[in-house]
């Protein structure tokens, strides 16, 4: 009997120490976030502050840096010219902030859009008119894997037409996340706006590039089951190379291989022909893979530009004479940006810094598209442990609330997406429904279909009017 107490007392000692040890290691840094750090006596030892134990992302080294140069009087934070890191053409508007306020809702108490500009979506309005219509949606790893953007563009697909889904980056490093394509790669190196230098100039609207290590590689596949994704009519690879060499496009139709001649020009190779797959290859060391896009010849076309991590504030530096180039070939009617998520914390209360980095932003997209209406969406409601219980980051009205300031400033719509989904303490209710991942910040493929459902409706009727 002694023994068998004593081996019991082993196996429970050992266990514990077990997880401990597990509790201690950082696996959100270590599995880029696919796995959640935990810690085995959280939920026994409460927090003395709601805050301390907020869920973590990552922090943006574009946002760290700006903060830290522009630690200033509080009657400097917003000033009334957009912050001047690079010049923008458009000069947003500027319009006083106010307070944080309720939004506008229809008959069922649905959010709808709010529109702080003239000509509401005009653009966009006359782009489906012509039949032929194209949206981006630029975020973070809210967005990743085409959640949210994969229904939305279902629901675009299925009242105006348009297959595919649109752009494609050259590398993914989770391809198995993305169930709206199957995607596969060789050869690439990756690069992004979170950490390019200063004299880097490939700054496109997705934010990133790949370039060919060697022989280089990248598949495409549609997915099966899912409605306009299968098969695609126009497939499109835009570049940059400084050498001569060659590139091949192998459709469901074959082979097509093009000599490419050095340009400081972007270009583009494109096959129009109904497919379900598409490969590029290069043989060219040092080329530039700036996208590749699966699109339809008509309809709506719908862009899910991600970045994990990414707070949004490094648009702001991007290239007018790229996206003059890239214009040629992929143009916008609306661009959606879903960002602030990674520059929320539990202890700042007041966002002004980061509206007047986001109101430069804007601008410059502006200037680099303007043939496109923009959609500022607010951030999602996001939770915090307090002991065992579940609330909503106190922070998360301050962050809405700048969100909104940069919608004024910047002539924008705007949609309360933490009140779309239900407001103060929506996060607890997203996760009973299943909505919502076990950190309390990033919805699921579920979710993404939920919100999606909700922004494309309030997009309806501002569209009807």
């Amino acid at each position: 009997m002694k023994d068998s107490s004593r081996h019991i007392f082993t196996v429970v000692a050992t266990s514990m120490g077990i997880l401990l040890l597990l509790s201690a290691v950082p696996w959100s840094r270590l599995t880029g976030n696919r796995i959640k750090d935990f810690n085995l006596f959280e939920d026994l030892i409460p927090s003395e502050r709601t805050v301390a134990s907020a869920p973590t992302v990552e922090v943006d080294p574009e946002l760290a840096s700006f903060l830290a140069e522009t630690q200033t009087d509080e009657s400097e934070q917003l000033p009334a010219e957009p912050v001047a890191d690079v010049e923008t053409e458009t000069e947003p508007e500027f319009i006083p902030a106010i307070a944080t306020e309720e939004p506008p809702t229809d008959d069922n108490g649905e959010v709808l859009l709010e529109f702080y500009g003239d000509n509401p979506l005009a653009k966009f309005k006359a782009a489906l008119a012509s039949g032929s219509a194209r949206v981006a949606v630029l975020g973070d790893s809210f967005i990743e894997g085409d959640i949210f953007t994969q229904n939305l563009r279902e629901f675009f697909q299925d009242n105006y037409g348009g297959a595919g889904v649109g752009y494609m980056a050259i590398h993914s490093d989770f391809p198995g996340f993305r169930g709206s394509v199957t995607q596969s790669d060789k050869g690439w190196k990756m690069h992004d706006l979170r950490t390019l230098g200063a004299r880097d100039s490939i700054r496109s609207l997705c934010g990133e590039y790949g370039k060919a290590e060697s022989a280089a590689t990248a598949s495409y596949r549609g997915a099966k089951g899912r409605r306009h994704l299968d098969n695609w009519e126009l497939s499109r690879f835009l570049f940059l190379s400084a050498d001569s060499g060659a590139v091949t496009l192998t459709t469901d139709a074959g082979s097509s291989t093009h000599n490419v001649a050095p340009s400081g020009k972007v270009q583009c190779i494109d096959i129009t022909d109904p497919t379900s797959a598409l490969t590029v290859a290069t043989d060219i060391q040092g080329l530039v893979a700036l996208g590749v896009y699966l699109d339809g010849t008509s309809g709506v076309q719908l862009d899910c530009m991600s970045i994990r991590g990414n707070s949004g504030i490094g648009h702001r530096k991007m290239s007018l004479p790229l996206a003059s180039d890239m214009r040629q070939y992929v143009d916008y009617d609306l661009i959606i940006l879903e960002y602030g998520i990674n520059a929320l914390s539990g202890e700042q209360t007041d966002y002004t810094p980061y509206a007047a980095a986001m109101t430069s932003t804007v601008g410059r997209i502006k200037d680099c598209y303007p043939n496109a209406d923009i959609i500022i969406m607010g951030i999602a409601d996001r939770g915090v442990k307090d002991g065992t219980a579940v609330l909503s980051l106190p922070t998360c009205p301050a962050m809405v609330k700048a969100q909104r300031d940069v919608a004024r400033r910047t002539g924008s719509a705007f949609w309360d997406t933490r009140s779309a989904m239900g407001g103060d303490n929506a996060i607890v209710d997203w996760r009973k429904r299943k909505l919502m991942n076990a950190d309390y910040i990033h919805i699921n493929h579920d979710g993404g279909r939920e919100l999606a459902r909700l922004f494309y409706n309030s997009l309806s009727k501002a569209l009807d009017e």
